[in-house]
């Protein structure tokens, strides 16, 4: 079972060794919105990480497209992958999975199918991303709801084959090319392109982060938001807004 962060020495291991701190962003930098267009980083939030950039290394990872996610967080000279690891960008790195490419095509012919499907159901949204498409049901009654994900369903066994995956998230339904790679291959794809010990952190609250939970718990520090037993976190914290209080602790810890 997960311990409570702020129970532990987590900043004294994070000063005392060359960092990288990697954070999800829905959910974790910023809270869940019933339309995820009105998600942006706060001002407050955007200033802490170019702050403390100068004296760790920060990574955001993210289901969002990576374009859309660098606009929405807005922070020069830190780390980005976007699509569940399929795009990274960094101050020296730049990636994009030629697998993907490869089976784009599958992932754009479903995306029509779900999106003419989508059409009937009042609230959905099917958000279109150059390398994968993520179907938003939050806002969808649950009557409808339950035809909207049988006939989703439909789509996606009738089309599947070896050619796409599907990640259940928080409200959402994520179709991706059917690789060996996600946003844990990604982080550990990132900390090796240093070529020396680092000490990777990585924060996040949705399903699919525990891929990174996964990779890394046994060389970093990994902190699930939201008490679970079924993590693989080693760490928790209560809520998001104890996110922003683990940053405003590490600005002041590394005197920034």
């Amino acid at each position: 079972m997960p311990e409570y962060l702020f129970h532990s020495n987590w900043l004294e291991l994070i000063k005392k060794e060359k960092s990288f701190l990697f954070f999800d962003f829905d959910g974790t930098l910023v809270p869940i919105m019933k339309n995820p267009k009105d998600c942006y980083l706060s001002d407050n939030v955007r200033e802490s990480l170019y702050k403390l950039k100068d004296k760790i290394k920060i990574g955001i990872i993210s289901g969002r497209d990576l374009r859309d996610l660098k606009k929405r967080v807005s922070v020069e000279g830190i780390y980005y992958s976007g699509s569940h690891g399929l795009q990274i960008e960094g101050p020296d790195i730049k990636y994009t999975s030629p697998d993907a490419y490869r089976l784009k095509p599958y992932i754009d012919e479903i995306y029509s199918k779900v999106k003419s499907v989508s059409k009937r159901f009042a609230g959905a949204l099917v958000e279109k991303k150059p390398l994968s498409f993520t179907l938003h049901y939050r806002q969808v009654e649950n009557k409808p709801r339950k035809e909207m994900k049988r006939l989703f369903f439909d789509i996606i066994n009738y089309s599947r084959g070896n050619n796409i995956k599907v990640l259940n998230g928080k409200m959402i339904f994520e179709v991706l090319p059917a690789i060996d790679w996600n946003k844990g291959t990604a982080v550990s794809l990132m900390i090796k392109s240093f070529n020396k010990k680092i000490l990777p952190t990585f924060i996040g609250d949705d399903i699919t982060d525990e891929t990174v939970f996964s990779e890394i718990k046994d060389q970093g520090l990994t902190v699930k938001i939201g008490y679970s037993k079924k993590t693989v976190a080693k760490y928790f914290l209560r809520n998001q807004t104890e996110v922003y209080k683990l940053i405003k602790i590490m600005k002041e810890g590394l005197n920034v």
